[in-house]
């Protein structure tokens, strides 16, 4: 781990101990929580500042299913 990347860590974990009212016991869970969203922030290349994010997975755009033939030929003989 960088050191610029354990340092941000390390303050989020900070920063969420406090957010939830500084709870005793709860480091694990908060430097967890500060991983994961350091973690995403790589995933989706945002810039330090924070001021684009340029998503680096997009989900591709879902295609109507089209129908298929037989079912659009009325000659089809049922049963």
């Amino acid at each position: 781990m960088t050191n610029r990347r354990h340092e941000w860590i390390s303050k989020r974990a900070y920063a969420i101990w406090e957010e939830q009212g500084r709870p005793h016991g709860r480091d694990d869970d908060h430097w967890r929580q500060a991983v994961a969203e350091r973690n995403a922030l790589e995933r989706t290349q945002a810039s330090v500042d924070g001021r684009e994010v340029l998503v680096k997975f997009r989900p591709k755009p879902q295609r109507p299913e089209m129908p298929r033939q037989d079912w659009l030929n009325p000659s089809t003989k049922v049963g």
